[in-house]
């Protein structure tokens, strides 16, 4: 398997458009042969067993929700048919315009990754994809007082 992974430092306030522009961007994906996509939201960012905390590697702001993204191919060849597909999509620029406009661009972490091997539990994980996979509106944590935007 071949993924696009990104790490994306959002604005707390622009959490819920942020979900929906990547949920649009991924079926755009989708729609030109990438096998799917999938949105992690951190659920517990401290560090543990010896590990360092991601909020500290990735400078994550109090006023800011970190997600993971991902985007699946079979193989670097299958990404490399896609992707030009992708690239030349109007509705994927129109997306980037507003990605632009809701995050700073820059502090987003991009890299392409060819998997190795898979070790997975047969059972659970025919289970987790038999079960209805929602889209859930973002967790998104108070927003400290200094950064309410007027």
């Amino acid at each position: 398997m071949y993924i696009i992974w990104f790490l994306h430092r959002v604005p707390l306030r622009r959490a819920t458009d942020f979900t929906a522009l990547v949920h649009e961007a991924i079926e755009v994906f989708v729609r030109h042969g990438a096998i799917g996509g999938s949105v992690f939201e951190v659920a517990d960012p401290q560090a543990k067993y010896g590990c360092g905390a991601i909020p500290d590697a990735l400078e994550v702001r109090p006023d800011e929700v970190l997600y993971a993204e991902l985007n699946y191919f079979h193989d670097r060849t299958h990404y490399d048919k896609v992707m030009p597909l992708v690239d030349a999509d109007p509705e994927l620029e129109r997306l980037y315009d507003q990605l632009v406009s809701m995050t700073d661009i820059g502090r987003i972490v991009r890299g392409e990754f060819s998997s190795l091997y898979h070790v997975m539990n047969s059972k659970e994980f025919r289970d987790y994809l038999a079960a209805p996979q929602t889209v859930r509106t973002p967790r998104i944590p108070k927003e400290p007082d200094h950064a309410k935007q007027p």
